[in-house]
C-alpha cells in the first residue's frame, strides 16, 4: 500500500441500545433453549432497537463519542463513511442522516454495504482518503438495525444477530498519535449469494406479495458454508498478515468479525493464540454485522486490551463472498 502520509486512529466510540434480549425471550417465539444457542454460537443475549431508533441515530451517538473521544469538533470533519446493510431509507443515504445529527455541515458523505466485511471496507477507503492528503478528518461508521431484516421464525438466523453501531475518527498519523495503519486487504468472490442474503427487495427481486407471503424480505443463511469459510478466511488472514511478516510475539490482540463463537474459537485453535491476545464480545451482543468490528475495538479500548507498541488486527469475513482486514500499530 502507497501512503503519501501515514494514517492513525484518534477517536473510538460505540452505541448499544437498551433493551436485551436473551436466548429465553427466543425461546419464547421459536424452538430453541438456552443450551441449544450458546452450544452453537456462544451467545446468550444480543440488544434489539427501540421502534424510534435507526441504523442513522445510533451511528450518530456512536459517531458523537468517537470525536469526543478524539476532542475534535463535528464541524471538522470532512467525510463520514457509513458502513451498514441496514440503511435508513433506499436513499438517501444513511451518512446524511448521521451528517445532518451531528452537525458536520461542511462533511460530505455517503454509504458502504458489504454486510459483515462493511466496516472494513469502509475502514480501508478512508484510510486512502487520509493518506493522500485528500480529506484530514474521517469518520468511518458502521452501524445496523439488524432486528428489522431478521425472521423470528427462523432459527437459525434469529438466534445470532443483535443491533449496534460503532465508529473511529481516522487522521492523519501525527494528530491522531496512535492507532498506524500499517496493511489492509479488500476481497471478494461473488456467485455465492445462498451463503447468506435477503434474497428479494432490491431490483433483482422487487418486493410484492408472493415474496413476502415467503418471507424473502428477511436474511437466509447457509451455515454449514458459512463456517467452513470464516474459518479459514480468518485462519489464511492472520497467518498472512501477522505471522508473516510480524510473528505472534508482536501482536496485542485480533478483534475480529465476531462472527460466532465457535467460529472464532476453532480459528484460535488452529492459529495457536492464546486467549489474551483475541478479544471476543459476542457473547453479550450477538453478531451485529458491519458494527462488530467498531464495537468490539471500542471495548476493548476501554477495557485496556489494545497495548502500546503492539498491533492488533481486525478482519471481517461476509457475504459476497466478501474479506478483508486490517492492521495497526497501536
Amino acid at each position: 500500500m502507497t501512503q503519501t502520509r501515514k494514517v492513525g486512529i484518534a477517536g473510538l466510540g460505540s452505541y448499544v441500545p437498551e433493551r436485551v434480549m436473551t436466548n429465553d425471550d427466543i425461546a419464547q417465539m421459536v424452538d430453541t433453549n438456552d443450551d441449544w444457542i450458546v452450544q452453537r454460537t456462544g451467545i446468550r443475549e444480543r440488544r434489539i432497537a427501540a421502534e424510534h431508533e435507526d441504523s442513522g441515530s445510533m451511528g450518530s451517538i456512536a459517531a458523537q463519542r468517537a470525536l469526543e473521544d478524539a476532542g475534535v469538533d463535528a464541524a471538522d470533519v470532512d467525510l463520514i463513511l457509513c458502513a451498514t446493510t441496514t440503511p435508513d431509507k433506499p436513499f438517501p443515504t444513511t451518512a446524511c442522516h448521521i451528517q445532518e445529527t451531528i452537525g458536520a455541515k461542511k462533511a460530505g458523505g455517503f454509504d458502504i454495504n458489504s454486510a459483515c466485511t462493511g466496516f472494513v471496507f469502509a475502514y480501508n477507503t478512508a484510510a486512502q482518503f487520509v493518506a493522500t492528503g485528500a480529506y484530514h478528518n474521517v469518520l468511518v461508521i458502521g452501524t445496523e438495525k439488524l432486528s428489522t431484516i431478521t425472521d423470528w421464525q427462523d432459527r437459525n438466523t434469529c438466534i445470532i444477530f443483535g443491533d449496534a453501531a460503532g465508529a473511529m475518527l481516522l487522521r492523519p498519523l501525527e494528530d491522531a498519535g496512535r492507532g498506524e495503519l500499517l496493511d489492509m486487504s479488500i476481497s471478494t468472490e461473488g456467485g455465492q449469494d445462498d451463503v447468506l442474503e435477503v434474497p428479494a427487495g432490491g431490483s433483482r427481486q422487487p418486493l410484492g406479495h408472493e415474496e413476502i407471503e415467503q418471507r424473502l424480505q428477511y436474511m437466509r443463511m447457509g451455515g454449514n458454508k458459512v463456517y467452513k469459510f470464516a474459518v479459514s478466511t480468518f485462519t489464511r488472514l492472520v497467518k498472512k498478515h501477522v505471522y508473516a511478516p510480524y510473528g505472534i510475539d508482536d501482536l496485542g490482540v485480533i478483534v475480529p468479525h465476531q462472527v460466532n463463537m465457535r467460529i472464532l474459537e476453532s480459528a484460535q485453535e488452529r492459529l495457536a493464540i492464546p486467549d489474551e491476545k483475541i478479544f471476543n464480545n459476542i457473547e453479550y451482543y450477538g453478531n451485529t454485522a458491519a458494527a462488530s468490528v467498531p464495537l468490539a475495538f471500542d471495548q476493548a479500548y476501554r477495557e485496556d486490551r489494545l497495548v502500546k507498541g503492539k498491533l492488533v488486527m481486525c478482519p471481517a469475513f461476509g457475504a459476497g463472498l466478501s474479506w478483508g482486514h486490517f492492521l495497526v500499530r497501536w
